[in-house]
């Protein structure tokens, strides 16, 4: 797990295993990885990559094959088949003289046996293939097994070819030792050979794999299998070599194919390897998407992002200069990231985004509409205190215009469904009143639609994309816990405000933050009024908004906002609403994330529209806005995205500094709608919402919605 911070999208859980298209990534000194098999020698003029080693039948340094089997020698197929998968060293042992007759099985054994003692000395050696057949185990066999597995060796032993169904003696006596699999033979479709010994008791450590010497032949054995088997515990030693024995094994057992009766079973055991790729390109998560150039411990997280829930979630603001631009998306085509067992695989990480921009989406927008309320309030005289709640039961996620206007169900208040709001404001003195709210709107407290005419069935007003023309100070939810006191001397018109907005939303956006916020406001008597905000955003885990936990996340970020905030009446029905502010922000970097040595971010935001009620007929709303949401205006990043394997096993980076204000356009947005009551039941509306060059982006066109509805109240 990524430090173990997850990577990941909202609304998913589930981890980057599950993309497709990912490639191994092959790295260490292959030449400092050997594997050794024991088997009849090899070919010299083959030219395979073999590094020395012994003839312990005939105790000479001859290792040229002594056997003539499929023309090429039986010790020269399992070096060629083990090299299929593995582009390391083979270090041939003889410990027959190529007779299958077993008239020489002491011999055999003796000379096995002085192999294994011979490996034990060489570290480089990471894993032994029993490749040539022997049914006895010897009283010195039993220590050297258990020295080998002492000694972190990977240890592949054929099963054996007697059609049985146990595996030979060896087997059976040395499975349940760390590091230890025991493999059987199957045809190029991965049926079992007749020959093949079956898993047996040994079903736990029992894997099959293509036992014939090529594809046109049909004669095979589980020698061959070991072979191929061996090599691929090599290559997955390349791909990390501090993986330990067993580990490897895990891995190969992990990515085997069920066979046969579901789950293990003493037949084919875990199941079938029909090629390399099956188990060097098996992500087995959680995965992690290093940060640092150290190596994360396999199985224990340190030193990246990402993992379980593996998707990330970036702010808007930040959107465009990290993700969208072109360079920063080809930048992200091939990062690497490192599954649980610390191998590395390419990803394009921008399958795995999802930009937090605040646009709602259509299932969004229609929830909102068919959301239901009950609420209630009453006042407490004796302390001046006047409280409200309401329980609001939000409607099923609307997904297409058809569930839209089907008829919908009797869904009432439940409890799956309700948000419980409550909000409280009390007069302390003539002058001085305090407002506290559980789960408001923070806009409703310190937002420029706050002094607007209320709609009985509307509301404020119902822009498409949640508009309230409000200022970063408010955060960035629809829901908070507020708590403010206002100063307003009698016969004034100036009041002074102290306000605090708290967001715990860390189980959806993984958003937190704390704002303080000072606003001073003149009135203009009936017609409007004017504010000024000055106020500071602590935001944990997140920038302006974007939720980022993991490799695209940060410690935490302050905000000191400056912000103008107004609404003037037009006419007695419309108001003229606006907003505009100012922020710099100073972000303190995650040690777990590809973002580090932020500057100071310099942002403006401003906002523009008439809202209006009873405007052309009694109970109708309508709105018009004009916005730019957050734009970065100056600052930069050191951005440091893992695309390379060294060959100790290190992690390279491709590292640049972006400069957060370079996204090549500006965002601006209209939004405009209608409703209106028919009569008592219906209700006719029409919205309208266009998106110039979303996320401060113009690469990828614009976006627009258009919509008319039709509600029956119920």
């Amino acid at each position: 797990m990524l430090n173990n911070k997850p990577l990941r999208k909202t609304k998913l859980s589930q981890i980057i295993a599950a993309s497709v298209g990912m490639l191994g990534v092959v790295v260490g000194n292959a030449h400092a990885q050997q594997i050794a098999l024991l088997d009849s020698g090899v070919d010299p003029a083959r030219n395979f990559n073999t590094a020395p080693g012994f003839n312990y039948y005939t105790n000479s340094d001859d290792t040229s094959d002594v056997s003539d089997r499929e023309g090429e020698g039986h010790g020269t197929v399992s070096v060629r088949v083990a090299s299929e998968a593995f582009s390391g060293d083979i270090v041939p042992f003889v410990v027959t003289d190529g007779d299958l007759t077993r008239s020489n099985e002491g011999q055999v054994r003796v000379a096995r046996d002085n192999a294994i003692s011979d490996i034990l000395g060489r570290n480089s050696i990471r894993v032994v293939g029993f490749t040539w057949g022997t049914e006895g185990v010897s009283a010195s066999a039993a220590p050297l097994m258990s020295d080998l597995s002492r000694a972190g060796k990977v240890i592949a032993i054929l099963a054996g070819n007697e059609f049985a169904a146990q595996p030979n003696a060896l087997s059976t006596s040395s499975f349940n030792l760390p590091g230890v699999i025991i493999v059987g033979a199957t045809d190029t479709e991965g049926v079992l050979l007749a020959t093949s010994n079956r898993a047996g008791t040994t079903a736990e450590r029992y894997v099959a794999a293509i036992g014939l010497p090529n594809s046109e032949a049909t004669n095979g054995g589980t020698s061959w299998a070991t072979a191929r088997i061996s090599g691929i515990a090599g290559a997955v030693f390349l791909q990390n070599p501090d993986l330990t024995a067993q580990e490897v094994v895990d891995v190969i057992l992990q990515s085997a194919e069920d066979r046969g009766a579901q789950g293990t079973d003493p037949v084919y055991g875990r199941g079938v390897i029909l090629s390399a790729e099956q188990v060097l390109n098996n992500v087995i998560g959680p995965v992690v998407v290093p940060t640092e150039p150290v190596t994360p411990p396999t199985n224990s997280g340190g030193g990246g992002g990402g993992g379980g829930g593996a998707i990330l979630l970036v702010g808007g603001a930040l959107a465009g200069a990290l993700l969208l631009s072109k360079k920063s998306k080809t930048k992200l085509e091939k990062t690497l990231v490192l599954d649980s067992y610390g191998r590395g695989f390419q990803v394009d990480l921008n399958d795995h985004i999802e930009i937090n921009d605040g646009v709602l989406h259509m299932s969004e927008f229609f929830n909102s509409l068919e959301n239901k309320s009950i609420g209630n309030q009453f006042a407490i005289p004796s302390i001046n205190t006047d409280v409200a709640f309401a329980a609001t039961a939000l409607a099923d996620p609307r997904v297409d215009f058809v569930e839209y206007f089907s008829t919908p169900g009797d869904r009432g208040i439940e409890d799956r469904y309700t948000n419980l709001s409550v909000a409280m404001s009390s007069k302390l003195s003539e002058s001085l009143s305090l407002s506290a709210g559980y789960q408001v709107s923070p806009s409703l407290e310190l937002g420029a639609v706050r002094d607007l005419d209320t709609h009985a069935q509307f509301g404020s007003s119902s822009f498409v994309s949640g508009q309230s023309f409000d200022s970063v100070l408010s955060g960035f939810s629809s829901q908070a816990n507020t708590l403010s006191f206002r100063y307003a001397p009698s016969a004034a018109n100036t009041s002074v405000k102290l306000g605090f907005v708290s967001i715990d939303e860390s189980g959806l956006y993984k958003q937190q933050s704390l704002s303080t916020v000072l606003q001073g406001s003149y009135q203009f008597a009936d017609m409007g009024g004017v504010s000024v905000k000055f106020g500071q955003l602590d935001e944990l885990g997140s920038v302006l908004g974007g939720g980022a936990a993991g490799v695209l996340g940060v410690e935490n970020s302050v905000t000191y906002a400056l912000d103008i905030s107004g609404n003037i009446k037009a006419t007695n029905k419309v108001s003229l609403v606006a907003n505009y502010g100012v922020g710099r922000t100073k972000v303190e970097a995650s040690e777990s994330s590809l973002l580090n040595d932020f500057s100071t971010l310099s942002s403006d935001w401003y906002s523009l529209g008439l809202v209006g009620n009873n405007v052309f007929r009694a109970k109708d709303q309508m709105g018009i806005a004009v916005s730019q949401p957050i734009k970065i205006r100056s600052g930069a990043v050191n951005y440091s995205v893992p695309d390379s394997r060294l060959i100790n096993g290190d992690i390279g980076f491709n590292t640049e500094r972006i400069n957060l204000s370079d996204t090549n356009a500006t965002e601006r947005n209209i939004e405009a709608y209608y409703r209106t009551m028919i009569n008592s039941k219906m209700e006719l509306g029409g919205f309208v919402s266009y998106r110039q060059n979303p996320n401060h982006i113009s690469d990828f066109g614009d976006d627009a919605i258009v919509m008319a509805t039709v509600r029956w109240w119920q």
